[in-house]
């Protein structure tokens, strides 16, 4: 998953936050803080049009891929810092030196 992808959310823990499962919304934020997406979704309400949760990867489901590139996603980075950003490249997780991090693409919690 990615910056612009389409997701569902697969719990019911965030019912407090007005997020239920089976909710669609998009995730709004290429960084994955505490393997969490920022996602964002329409509050379908006259009073706020969006509403905005921290949303667990495990608990999120792709719906559609964007076509967002990685270029894309580093230029809504603020200034990155390259030690701790990564992208995934040529099936690892690297920060912007080059740095292997992971062995496996898309395994967050390694």
């Amino acid at each position: 998953m990615k910056l612009y992808d389409k997701v569902k959310v697969t719990s019911n823990k965030y019912e407090n936050q007005n997020i239920k499962k089976g909710e669609i919304g998009t995730i709004f934020d290429p960084l994955i803080l505490h393997n969490k997406f920022t996602c964002i979704f329409d509050n379908n309400s006259k009073t706020d049009w969006y509403k905005y949760c921290d949303i667990d990867i495990n608990d999120l489901e792709l719906i559609e891929s964007s076509n967002a590139t990685e270029k894309m996603m580093l230029e809504e980075f603020p200034s990155p810092n390259r030690s701790f950003w990564c992208i995934v490249e040529d099936g690892y997780i690297k920060n912007l030196k080059g740095e292997k991090k992971n062995k496996i693409a898309y395994d967050y919690d390694s």
